[in-house]
This record gives structure tokens, sequence and C-alpha cells, in this order.
């Protein structure tokens, strides 16, 4: 079963993005595009029926679980309504046929944590809607332009580097449930159809969190949009001071005040 639309324009991105230095956190990073989500003919592969056989979708490997048609991801800390009756596709670390260590270092960065379309066994996949949610751990922590600075060298990299890739307009800054996010609208060719991708940035420390949504036409996207505007994330919890180390603390003046009353007895 073919993920990944493509894999390669994936692994260039974030080839770039940790081992380039045209941004200190992006690098020379082609951005990650949309899994190419499902089968490639209806059922499965072309000229088969549908497979009978239950594939591990792998949710719980990155963290991920889904109950009440709610994606939720403990490492990461949010969730996210998925629409019911989606069909949730294995999550699969890429494998990639290339000798480049770069290329295959970024491989293990990236991991895609959530992949799933809707149940049309008799469309092909890319006459299907899908969500992806993919997760690249960076170099350094984030600063509060990251998300941005990475659509908008995205959009350069993508021009200079000739990909068929249609950006529609700059990048916006949306805000969902608390959360500031950055969109960029685009278009793809996908075997003879036009993909229409909403991609949803936010940057979490040291964590870049990629939100798509695929549609092979626009009305398709904003029946999506229900699903974005769900997206919620756990408060950062605060950093605490252990009982172990108050205890010492708390242990520090009454030792010092003792060594000042011993020097200060008469001799």
């Amino acid at each position: 079963m073919k993920i990944l639309w493509s894999l390669s324009r994936i692994l260039v991105f974030v080839c770039l993005l940790n081992y380039g230095s045209a941004f200190p956190l992006f690098g020379q990073m082609v951005p990650p595009r949309p899994a190419q989500a499902g089968p490639s003919g209806p059922g499965g592969a072309p000229g088969t029926g549908p497979s009978s056989r239950m594939t591990p979708t792998g949710l719980h490997e990155t963290g991920g679980s889904i109950a009440s048609d709610v994606y939720s991801n403990s490492i990461y800390g949010f969730s996210i309504k998925i629409p019911p009756g989606w069909v949730v596709l294995p999550s699969r670390e890429p494998k990639v046929a290339t000798q480049d260590a770069a290329l295959l270092k970024a491989a293990q960065i990236s991991r895609p944590l959530l992949v799933i379309t809707e149940n049309a066994p008799l469309k092909k996949s890319n006459q299907r809607k899908n969500i992806q949610i993919i997760a690249t751990r960076m170099r350094a922590a984030s600063g509060p332009t990251a998300a941005q600075d990475y659509l908008a060298y995205s959009q350069k990299t993508v021009k200079e580097k000739g990909m068929d890739v249609e950006y529609l307009g700059d990048p916006q800054e949306v805000t969902v449930n608390g959360q500031t996010l950055w969109k960029l609208a685009s278009n793809e060719p996908s075997n003879g159809v036009v993909q229409h991708v909403e991609q949803y940035v936010i940057t979490r420390e040291s964590i870049l969190l990629q939100f798509f949504l695929v549609s092979p036409d626009e009305a398709g996207l904003k029946q999506l949009e229900p699903s974005i505007q769900s997206l919620e994330f756990k408060a950062t919890a605060p950093k605490t001071v252990t009982k172990g180390s108050a205890k010492k603390t708390k242990a520090k003046p009454p030792s010092n005040s003792k060594t000042q009353s011993s020097d200060s007895k008469p001799q």
C-alpha cells in the first residue's frame, strides 16, 4: 500500500530543514508534502478486491489513540476530531532507497502520526478526502515565528526546485482554540487529479507539527475544516521543584546559621 504522496519530497524537505543553513531551524529544508493516502485502486491494489486481513494501524507506537471519533496523542499532547466512519491507514516509517546519510537520518526524525481517509472503496486513492498529521523534531527549540518562517521558506524552496506544487497566496495566521497556527493552501497534481491541500503548522518547543487536509475538490476541503477547528492542545506543565530539592534548599539556612554561631563563639 502506497502511504506517501511523494516520499522523496518529504525526505528532502526534512533533510534540508535539519542540515542546511538558510535558517537556524530549517536550514535548506524542502517541506514535507502530504501522503498519497490509500491503495492505488478501488478496494485495494489495481484489479483486486478489498482485503479481509486486518492490518495493525500502529497508532499506539507514536502515542496515538482514537475514541468516539477523536484522535488523541499522548506524546505530542493534542487531540482532534475526525470524520465518523473514516479508515485509519497503517502508519509506517519511511523506507528510503538511498545511501545518502542525511536523507536516511531525515527519515528517522519525521514521523507520520496519522493518515486517515474517507471510507469510499469504490473511489481511487486520489479521489478520496484525507487528513494527515506529521511530526518533525527540529535541531533546536523553535522561536515565535518558526511556523511562519517554515511555510515561507517552503514556498521559496519549492519554486527554486521547480516542484509541481502551486501555492495559493502567502501563509496566514489563524487561531484555533487559543493556539496560533499558520495556514497555507496549495494545489498539487496526482495521477491526473488536482489535489487541493490546506496545510496547518504549529511549533511546540523543538517539535514541528503539520496537519494536512486533502481533497480532490474545494468543496471537500470545506467539509474538513470542522476537524482542524476542533484541534486542542494540552497546556504545557510548568516546571516545579521536587520535594527532595525543596528539602535540600530548606536545609541550607540552618546549616549556615549554625556555622556562623560557631565562628562567633568566644575562644
